[in-house]
């Protein structure tokens, strides 16, 4: 049975994930800051795990492994984002994003990429931001984090590859996530106006573009960073 561990699980697109790699059969272990929520799937093992911090990363794989074997697909989701004008962002609000959003991304690759290594096999992904791509107003600081993570994907897909590991990232659009809670319902709607396809995307549809990333079917693909954003970001 194959194991996914996947960060930032207990909601959103992790959570639709993690749906979709259980119909599938797949041992899921998910870490978040939160562990366990009040609406945890069956067949989950749920682990506190603030993954900024690479101790506590480091611990929890360990653990993880220990009690549930070899990873076999990495999935880094779990990411926040602080709105607002740049001059009215602090060191604080600076360290919070780039720790979680990228160097969440590097304290879990980090963990897992030794067992992979040694079995010539495996597969990383990462959840990141057409922001990362373009920019976007008043979202400076997560769009830096999210372009952080587009080149290190890219970088760790040179780097891993003749290891037979392969790395992904999907860079979703408008998704209708908790993340998107501080935008109003005009705000949406104009979001909407601009996307092509006319309408915000769903979890489940950046769902299903991570599995496939994982299947066999994406066998020769590697270092790409793929859309999912309704034709907003041509």
């Amino acid at each position: 049975m194959p194991h996914l561990l996947i960060s930032g699980g207990t909601r959103g697109i992790g959570k639709a994930c993690i749906e979709l790699f259980l119909k599938h059969g797949y041992k899921v272990s998910s870490v978040s800051r939160t562990g366990k929520p009040e609406n945890a799937l069956s067949g989950v093992d749920y682990y506190v795990c603030d993954v900024s911090d690479p101790a506590q990363v480091s611990d929890v794989v360990n653990e993880i492994t220990n009690a549930n074997g070899t990873i076999d697909v990495l999935i880094s989701n779990a990411g926040i984002s602080h709105s607002g004008l740049i001059q009215d962002m602090t060191y604080t609000d600076y360290r919070d994003i780039m720790d979680t959003n990228f160097g969440g991304l590097f304290n879990l690759t980090k963990a897992v990429i030794p067992q992979m290594v040694s079995h010539k096999n495996g597969v990383i992904l990462a959840v990141s931001s057409m922001w990362g791509q373009t920019g976007a107003s008043c979202e400076a600081l997560y769009s830096a984090s999210k372009g952080a993570v587009d080149s290190y994907i890219k970088a760790l897909a040179k780097e891993l590859g003749p290891s037979g590991i392969r790395v992904n990232a999907v860079s979703p659009g408008c998704i209708d996530t908790d993340m998107m809670s501080c935008y109003s319902a005009e705000d949406k709607a104009a979001l909407c106006e601009e996307t092509p396809l006319g309408k915000l995307g769903t979890p489940s549809e950046v769902a299903e573009v991570l599995y496939f990333l994982q299947s066999d079917k994406a066998s020769f693909i590697t270092g790409q960073i793929v859309g999912v954003n309704g034709g907003f970001l041509i």
